[in-house]
């Protein structure tokens, strides 16, 4: 399943997140291209944040806490059509209201990273995919705040992180 992923063909974006072609995932890093990711945020009915420790298997960031469900956008893809595919694909979870939350970028290997954060509230069953998680954990926004949870994060999740804080109160909701 790893190899498959590294063949995904995505769009290549713009400085301005406009498709200009299309690229293999593998490649991204070597060419420094531009490219769209989709990160949800998970809440219990509760009011905490699910969190996923990537699998061991992964070549990016193995061992360290991210978002719930983060997933490059496929080429042609839209960002909500990503974030449903991996929701399923991850949690089993399909058909729930997902909320848009923002648009951020950064610099990620060179490359400049769009991210479109959706959060979503859900209490059913998880069916989580060992192939990409190691271990899955709800924690509460006010541990965050305290500096209570002491994770190794991704520098994506952490960029995504502050631009939940940003956004509080209007970040929760689904």
């Amino acid at each position: 399943m790893m190899e498959q992923r590294e063949h995904m063909l995505l769009d290549q974006v713009d400085g301005r997140d406009r498709p200009v072609g299309h690229i293999r995932r593998a490649d991204i890093f070597k060419k420094r291209a531009n490219f769209r990711v989709a990160h949800i945020l998970l809440f219990s009915p509760d009011g905490r944040l699910l969190l996923q420790k990537i699998a061991p298997t992964h070549n990016r960031h193995p061992g360290y806490w991210g978002s719930s469900v983060a997933g490059y956008v496929k080429a042609g893809e839209s960002y909500e059509n990503a974030a449903r595919r991996k929701l399923q694909e991850e949690l089993g979870i399909e058909d729930i209201p997902l909320k848009r939350l923002g648009k951020i970028s950064m610099l990620d290997e060179g490359a400049k990273k769009f991210i479109v954060i959706f959060t979503a509230t859900y209490g059913g069953a998880l069916q989580p995919n060992p192939e990409d998680f190691a271990a899955l954990e709800f924690v509460s926004l006010n541990q965050f705040q305290a500096k209570k949870v002491k994770r190794r994060f991704t520098p994506t999740f952490e960029h995504v992180l502050q631009y939940l804080f940003d956004k509080l109160p209007a970040a929760k909701g689904g």
